[in-house]
């Protein structure tokens, strides 16, 4: 486990292993994904940025920002609503006219539903923002990481570690949706498809990562700001501040801690690790196997019991297999 020492020791040496970086974050526009893209603006020499977001307010005054903090970077905003999978092929679009490699695919979309919302393309809301948003960005985007030099990532926060039970005739949660169902198959999804994904891609690195408790606005947004404050209040002792997030999550993002399962070269695999810090075991129980399921702090967070019992069922394979056949649905109904 990387202590937060450690892990800025590793920040610190980016600009001098690879100077230049591109990154795509999704959901960037507030909280873990606004400051993780500042904290990659100051701690890439070079760095090239596309911002995902709804508010074209925000993601004007974060370009701002990170303009001033980097002057040698390029920054981009993209508005858009992502719970719509046509709406993340038009995203994709533009940002492949600008980029042929990317280096980082860094995604937080989501927050808490107390019901079941359906959008136009009839995906549960928040299921979509969740997961089959996520899956898109990486279906669409995978010919430019797979084209990164390294170290190519992608970073998916949710839940790593509170995978649970799920039924494969209630994958897109059409069946039957609960608050608790809803969260146990978005974080199952994301761990097995990207299990999935990375066998399929070996010269990626793909993490599954649980953020820990950030003081973020989604409390307030969820709750309203009189009964966030009051949970907010209780839980800060044990929560941290969105910088310490940003600086643990770029870590995650850049570190040869997790190397993809064949990467290209020895450089390819991230930072150099500093001392103390040993390559982590991936999901599948090896060291450096490419999925990575984490803690807020890096340490490998697995159910190893209920990942094999899925994987000796060929659940990473059905999950996907499932994902495809829905972006088809969606995207090509008449197919």
């Amino acid at each position: 486990m990387p202590t937060l020492t450690q892990a800025r020791t590793s920040n610190a040496a980016i600009s001098s292993h690879t100077p230049e970086l591109v990154a795509v974050f999704v959901g960037a526009t507030s909280g873990i994904g606004e400051a993780t893209a500042k904290e990659f603006a100051r701690a890439v020499k070079k760095p090239t940025i596309h911002l995902v977001g709804r508010n074209q307010t925000t993601g004007s005054r974060i370009l701002d920002e990170l303009k001033a903090a980097n002057p040698k970077g390029s920054f981009y905003f993209i508005q858009s609503d992502v719970s719509l999978l046509r709406n993340v092929d038009d995203v994709c679009a533009k940002i492949k006219d600008k980029e042929d490699a990317i280096d980082l695919l860094f995604m937080t979309t989501g927050h808490l539903a107390g019901s079941k919302n359906d959008t136009t393309e009839g995906l549960e809301n928040n299921h979509a923002l969740r997961y089959y948003s996520r899956m898109r960005f990486i279906y669409n985007l995978l010919p430019q990481l797979k084209a990164s030099e390294g170290p190519a990532r992608v970073v998916s926060v949710l839940g790593a570690g509170q995978e649970g039970k799920i039924e494969l005739d209630n994958l897109d949660l059409q069946k039957k949706w609960t608050f608790l169902t809803a969260s146990t198959y978005a974080v199952t999804m994301n761990s097995l498809a990207m299990e999935h994904l990375a066998a399929q891609h070996p010269s990626i690195s793909f993490i599954h990562t649980f953020p820990g408790f950030v003081r973020t606005p989604l409390l307030n947004n969820t709750l309203g700001s009189i009964a966030g404050s009051i949970v907010g209040l209780l839980t800060r002792p044990m929560s941290m501040s969105p910088q310490e997030s940003a600086q643990r999550n770029l870590y995650l993002a850049t570190s040869a801690a997790y190397p993809p399962k064949q990467p290209k070269s020895t450089s390819a695999i991230g930072v150099p690790l500093v001392e103390g810090v040993l390559t982590s075991i991936s999901s599948i129980g090896k060291s450096g196997g490419g999925s990575y399921i984490l803690h807020y702090d890096g340490s490998d967070s697995t159910n190893a019991s209920l990942m094999n019992g899925y994987r000796e069922r060929g659940f990473p394979r059905k999950v996907w297999e499932h994902t495809l056949e829905c972006f088809k649905k969606v995207i090509d109904p008449a197919e």
